[in-house]
């Protein structure tokens, strides 16, 4: 059998050569870079009431379009798609009248990157042409295997406090099941100066199913709705509009249930 063998000064040519190429790849791996287009998501609901039939968004300033149309919303209604992605930082979001020129309502905060935050327009605009919003954090991890996080958002003006019953009549499988969850004494957000939005972003857990929600007004039922609670999945449920009792109640601002999906 033939051997090949390399003197002292081929064996170190060879083992600089080496170490020059494997040298050469380190330099060539690419450098890691910062996620260029960081993004946090804000979403927008409008409950404010007598602010016309619809309303125009604007996020710093600037109108807000999709799909190639300005977005308006109705009394009651949110952003198609439900969230849209803007720049981390400080970010003004506000809503304007059809007609109007500047908002009636607006909320300035910072937000952070990978952030899901929900803007409510809400309260009943004034003579001066003014309404209320609050930011909500949105909390996007899925609730337990088997339940549901809700929270409940109470936005209609002349309701006064109520007490919400929620009774489970099916499971998440569409079988008979039962239980209830009583929430006491909830206030009109509109009530408190500066609303709690920490508290008010907070989720309570119940098991996922199909429930009979029912608002009461003292021992008076003013509202009652069958809605599903799906699992793993985080919802708002929001009363607005004005409660009977109030004169000339505008088309389509009397007093309902919305639900919100937050973790699609």
């Amino acid at each position: 059998m033939k051997h090949t063998f390399l003197n002292k000064s081929g064996f170190y040519g060879m083992l600089l050569g080496i170490m020059a190429l494997g040298s050469s790849c380190k330099k060539e791996l690419p450098v890691p870079e910062a996620d260029p287009t960081p993004q946090a998501y804000v979403a927008v609901h409008n409950f404010a009431l007598l602010a016309g039939t619809s309303s125009s968004v604007f996020v710093n300033g600037n109108q807000l379009a999709l799909g190639g149309s300005n977005v308006a919303l109705a009394v009651g209604g949110s952003l198609l798609g439900t969230y849209v992605g803007v720049t981390p930082g400080a970010i003004t979001v506000g809503v304007r009248t059809s007609t109007g020129t500047t908002n009636y309502a607006s909320r300035n905060i910072n937000v952070e990157r990978l952030s899901y935050t929900s803007f409510f327009a809400f309260d009943t605009l004034t003579a001066g042409g003014s309404a209320r919003m609050i930011a909500l954090n949105n909390d996007m991890k899925a609730a337990a295997a088997g339940t549901s996080n809700i929270r409940f958002l109470h936005f209609s003006p002349n309701a006064g406090p109520v007490n919400v019953n929620l009774v489970r009549t099916l499971d998440q499988f569409g079988l008979t099941a039962s239980g209830t969850t009583t929430l006491s004494n909830v206030p009109y957000i509109g009530a408190a100066a500066t609303p709690n939005e920490s508290a008010l972003s907070a989720f309570t857990n119940i098991p996922a199913g199909t429930y009979t929600v029912t608002v009461l007004s003292g021992t008076t039922s003013v509202l009652t709705a069958t809605i599903n609670f799906r699992e793993g999945k985080n919802y708002s449920v929001v009363a607005r509009g004005f409660a009977p009792g109030r004169p000339a109640i505008p088309a389509g601002q009397t007093l309902g249930a919305t639900l919100l999906l937050h973790n699609p």
